[in-house]
């Protein structure tokens, strides 16, 4: 069910299903896509929060609300605003990257933390890409390296109506505004990594060209209690590919932590 919600003067568009502990779900950088098998498998085990960033969905994006640490403070005060206790917070992609740095801020309201595949930190020299140039490739080459299996990944554009159409744009522009300079990461984010308290997963698909397994095993050396697991036949986005493997672990990790 959707409904919307005003924090910090932002108006966010908010999906909200399912009961037991709390799930504080970040999006990647595609969206939502609540349509997806992913959504239901973890309503049926969680009371799942899942907001539309600023400028994805319904969401405003305020001419001040800039920066990815813009983004952790805002869900730093919608944890508080809708009273979370020992929630999950878990993170995809661009998601991964807000969840860390909510996490190297504040972990009072969270049990758990989960990182899926998460962009947000340098690992290589300066001039050794550590994060694929999404916004430089053709979308076949993008869809190749997000995708072990891109056919699960295609959406038929032309069938969709203008306003979905323009929810696209509109999201991509807004994360190129949040991500482009310096791309993708923050430069400080890795030293800050150590003060995350909470039993963290970085999960990760075995196949994802767009952030290594290498980078993986950057976040998990870097988080005090990370444990990395690989997720097969999975790409950058595995929540939507192996939809039933991914929950079966988060389940697994939140019932033994």
């Amino acid at each position: 069910m959707a409904r919307s919600i005003s924090i910090a003067g932002v108006a966010l568009e908010l999906e909200e299903v399912g009961s037991g502990q709390p799930l504080l779900f970040l999006h990647p950088g595609e969206g939502l896509q609540p349509q997806r098998e992913w959504f239901s498998l973890l309503a049926r085990r969680f009371h799942l929060i899942a907001p539309h960033h600023p400028g994805w969905g319904n969401s405003a994006l305020p001419d001040w609300l800039m920066t990815v640490d813009d983004l952790a403070y805002l869900y730093l005060d919608l944890a508080a605003s809708e009273g979370l206790e020992d929630a999950i917070l878990v993170g995809a992609c661009f998601g991964g990257w807000i969840a860390a740095e909510m996490a190297v801020r504040d972990t009072r309201r969270f049990g758990q933390l989960v990182v899926v595949d998460p962009l947000g930190i340098k690992v290589r020299g300066f001039t050794e890409r550590d994060i694929a140039d999404m916004h430089a490739m053709s979308r076949d080459e993008y869809m190749r390296l997000a995708w072990a299996d891109p056919a699960k990944g295609e959406r038929d554009l032309m069938q969709l109506p203008d306003t979905d159409l323009a929810g696209i744009a509109r999201g991509r522009e807004a994360f190129t505004r949040f991500g482009w300079k310096p791309y993708m990461h923050n430069p400080r984010l890795k030293h800050w990594l150590h003060r995350i308290d909470l039993p963290t997963l970085v999960l990760w698909g075995e196949q994802d060209g767009i952030v290594s397994t290498d980078y993986g095993q950057a976040w998990q050396k870097e988080i005090p209690a990370a444990r990395m697991e690989i997720i097969p036949r999975a790409g950058h986005f595995p929540h939507w590919e192996q939809p039933k493997e991914f929950v079966d672990r988060l389940v697994r990790f939140v019932e033994t932590n």
